[in-house]
Parts: structure tokens; sequence; C-alpha cells
């Protein structure tokens, strides 16, 4: 029988390795390993909201790949232990069309 104890090691560029416990998982949940690459993000948003406070802002790789939102780690075949690197974005820059500039005369 399959340990109910998953966890994920995730890597952060500018911070050490951390360990991500899973929620225990009772009968008829879903398993972690069929956890939408979407809710894992807003799971460790939550858990690491210092660090991370806006789930649409990270991406994760693993095996140099970066990870889908709406594939799950099973198809990814992540399983229990793997490591995850989070990559942070930052929100896009509001484009600024060129225009007058105004200069105030004294």
């Amino acid at each position: 029988m399959e340990s109910s104890a998953w966890h994920l090691s995730l890597k952060l560029s500018d911070k050490p390795k951390e360990v991500f416990q899973f929620p225990d998982t009772e009968p008829g949940d879903v398993r972690p390993g069929g956890y939408q690459v979407s809710t894992l993000k807003q799971l460790i948003s939550a858990q690491l909201s210092d660090a991370l406070p806006d789930p649409e802002l990270i991406d994760f790789v693993h095996c140099g790949c970066v990870l889908k939102d709406d594939l799950t780690l099973d198809s990814y075949g992540i399983k229990s232990g793997s490591t995850l690197h989070i990559i942070k974005k930052t929100w896009p820059e509001p484009e600024v069309e060129p225009g007058v500039m105004f200069t105030q005369h004294l």
C-alpha cells in the first residue's frame, strides 16, 4: 500500500530547498499525483505566502520542463520526493505610449 505522506522538494533560486508536505488524504479524495499543477500552485502559495504571494506569478520546472497548469503531477511522472524548481514571474509592465512630455516653466 502506498504511504499517504506525500511530499515534494521545492527549490527557489534564492532560498535553500524546502519540503512541501501534502495534506493527509481521506478515502475518496484525489491523491496528490492527481492534482493539477494549478492546484499545487495554490497550495504552495498559501503555505509560502511571504515568498510566493500570488500563484499566478510562479511556474514549476521539473526535469527541464515548464509544467502546464491544466495537467496533473502524474502526467509529468512526478512522484513523492520529486524536486520542483520554482520560477518567480512578475506582472508585465503596462506599455507606455510615446507622447508629449509636459514641462513646467517657472
